[in-house]
């Protein structure tokens, strides 16, 4: 899955993660904004908005914003490196099956830990 690294700051949640191609993140929501942004490799979100699926592809080097209780996931397709961080505290609640289509097959975050 990866290496995963995470602290808190100014009451905000801050992570840098690497994730090995074939595996997921997210598949949840967050009630807080949520910023990604891509250090290496190639991956994108998975959005759930108004019913529709959107995707977005992440690009070295920019931000992207998952926007408070948009349902997500990121599909990684080579191994990547992100720094994340929320308005908040990393709070998720795990979604039903809304992205089966995008995690089938694939390791996901009930196979990884984060240290702190």
């Amino acid at each position: 899955m990866g290496q995963g690294y995470a602290f808190d700051r100014d009451g905000r949640f801050y992570s840098l993660l690497e994730t090995k191609r074939g595996a997921y993140r997210g598949n949840h929501t967050h009630p807080y904004r949520q910023y990604t942004l891509l250090v290496s490799g190639r991956a994108r979100y998975v959005l759930l908005e108004g019913g529709e699926y959107r995707e977005v592809p992440l690009r070295v080097g920019e931000v992207a914003t998952v926007e408070a209780g948009v349902p997500h996931v990121m599909v990684v397709d080579d191994d990547i490196t992100t720094f994340e961080w929320w308005d908040g505290d990393f709070v998720a609640e795990l979604c039903g099956g809304e992205f089966k289509d995008q995690t089938r097959g694939k390791v996901g975050p009930e196979h990884y830990q984060t240290s702190t």
